[in-house]
């Protein structure tokens, strides 16, 4: 069986914001500390990119600190974003999928409903949702699409051998995990299912969410994907930069 090595590749933070942010209605009066991150997968099939973090125009619009370019941060790895033949996108989130046009090879994988919300639902442009839109990346995505590099999944399935989308909606409709055979064992990648380990933890989301029982399956589908509770990694938790092999500045390997 193919094993993977996974890298959290962190492009901007630390940032402050209230606890709540990260536990919903909980930590009003509480600090809590988060980082932004995307994530390569070094294997047989490699690399497989997952996420693209954002370009330096929004980045530079919110007001991101520490913020390096994701092309920048692969290059750190010995990866090269122009050239990589996989990227999956967990979903379109402005930090998650703002990156797209630094990758203009890769087949980029997404979940249809995902992809249908954002770009054909009008409700995906009232305030609340607008706020995590990033028009450039939809229009990068159109044009992937238009040459044939956007591959809509109808659900979870298969990646290169060694590697499984897994669906995981609630943060947004079509949120979808990775699921990466380790040498540790089998870990998943979960995206914002989980913005923190505590999030998964203590079977409580963060302020983000969209569909509150949807996300509650996933929580419960991701638990038992993993091997164990350390090999579930989520989104923005600053410890995914603390508590791992440095392999390079900002780049540490998880597993």
């Amino acid at each position: 069986m193919p094993l993977w090595e996974i890298y959290a590749l962190r492009y901007a933070g630390p940032v402050t914001s209230p606890g709540a942010l990260t536990l919903w209605n909980r930590g009003w009066d509480q600090v809590a500390e988060r980082a932004y991150y995307f994530w390569c997968l070094l294997g047989p099939g490699g690399p497989v990119v997952v996420d693209a973090g954002t370009a330096p125009g929004p980045a530079k619009q919110r007001g991101l600190p520490n913020y390096v370019p994701p092309d920048e941060m692969l290059a750190r790895l010995g990866v090269e974003a122009a050239s990589a033949p996989h990227l999956v996108l967990t979903h379109l989130h402005w930090d998650h999928a703002g990156g797209a046009e630094l990758f203009p090879a890769a087949q980029i994988h997404l979940h249809a409903r995902e992809w249908r919300f954002w770009r054909h639902e009008p409700v995906a442009r009232r305030p609340v949702f607008d706020f995590f839109r990033d028009e450039d990346a939809l229009a990068a995505l159109d044009r992937a699409k238009a040459q044939g590099r956007l591959v809509l999944h109808p659900g979870g399935g298969p990646l290169p051998p060694g590697l499984e989308l897994i669906e995981a909606p609630g943060h947004t409709p079509g949120l979808m995990a990775v699921g990466v055979d380790t040498a540790a064992g089998r870990a998943v990648l979960g995206s914002d299912c989980g913005h923190t380990f505590q999030n998964y933890a203590e079977d409580w989301p963060s302020s983000f969410i969209c569909d509150l029982p949807a996300w509650l399956g996933s929580m419960q589908r991701l638990r038992e994907s993993a091997a164990s509770p350390e090999l579930l990694f989520p989104g923005h938790d600053l410890a995914l930069s603390r508590g791992y092999p440095q392999a390079a500045p900002g780049v540490t390997r998880l597993a």
